[in-house]
């Protein structure tokens, strides 16, 4: 185990030596960083790609994020300037494996000022690289006692849970009282009958704020459920047991290995992406129970 640590750590070094110049210590830099266009999973982007311009953003005068339009609130705080895009496609963590919008892609890169340093797609960066910040303010206008993410999007099916287990499972939470929300793209999310606050579709800033309002988040491994890490609210996510990037299993991912501020995170991954409704309402049960 000991050997297989410092492999990984000889890896990460030697990956990190054949990084862009301006990103090794002693290198000339420019005065301008343009970062992006973005073109990962949303949960990479939270967890390994901001945090990481963060800990850049000092260096510089002058920071432009290429980001996908309404994500800018993650860079607010250090970034100068946005250079919004639409590329579409079909992403798996920090890249793109299939281009719809190839127009769009040389429109994002043709936004590069001529000399700035410019820094696309990363690897996993360790958390000596990573600065964090909690995202959302707490109020009371938008609490709510449990937020669903019914996470309904055509690739990736598999992670979808069913649309009427989430209907059961809002009678019994209404059953008890309990104010229910969902949040999430309507055109990315199941829809549910049953008596529920419309969440989505918000402009991210106030998703954020909606998520750091609540008391509990819950839904299958995906973004949202990472931005509630983030926002610092409990979240109880199902997934599998598998193994993904950088051979981490999601139950390490939302524990520990993606969760900076030692979030209250409950996995539930002994029924893959299928479980239960007796196993979800327990452990939602139990998760407002513990405050």
């Amino acid at each position: 185990m000991w050997y297989g640590t410092v492999g990984v750590l000889k890896r990460d070094m030697l990956s990190w030596w054949f990084r862009p110049p301006f990103l090794r210590a002693w290198g000339r830099k420019s005065s301008t960083l343009f970062a992006g266009p973005w073109l990962g999973e949303f949960g990479w982007e939270l967890l390994n790609w901001q945090p990481f311009l963060r800990w850049l953003a000092p260096a510089y005068d002058n920071v432009i994020v290429s980001c996908r339009p309404g994500t800018e609130a993650l860079y607010d705080d250090f970034a100068h300037g946005f250079s919004p895009h639409n590329v579409r496609g079909v992403s798996e963590t920090n890249t793109m494996l299939s281009v719809d919008t190839p127009d769009a892609l040389a429109r994002a890169l043709s936004a590069v000022p001529s000399g700035a340093d410019h820094l696309q797609r990363v690897g996993w960066q360790p958390d000596a690289r990573k600065v964090f910040i909690p995202y959302g303010d707490h109020d009371p206008g938008l609490a709510t006692d449990v937020l669903f993410h019914p996470r309904g999007r055509g690739f990736g099916a598999g992670r979808n849970w069913d649309a009427e287990k989430w209907a059961v499972l809002l009678d019994a939470l209404c059953g008890q009282g309990l104010r229910v929300g969902c949040i999430g793209l309507s055109n990315a999310t199941l829809p549910l009958r049953g008596d529920w606050i419309d969440y989505r579709d918000r402009p991210l800033a106030e998703t954020m704020n909606i998520i750091a309002s609540t008391r509990l988040v819950i839904g299958p491994s995906s973004g949202p459920m990472h931005l509630a890490s983030l926002c610092r609210t409990p979240h109880v996510v199902w997934t599998d047991a598998r193994g993904y990037a950088r051979g981490r299993t999601n139950r390490t991912k939302y524990e520990r290995w993606w969760n900076p501020f030692d979030t209250p995170a409950y996995v539930l991954d002994d029924e893959g992406f299928d479980p239960s409704v007796a196993t979800v309402l327990d452990a939602t049960t139990a998760a407002l129970r513990r405050g």
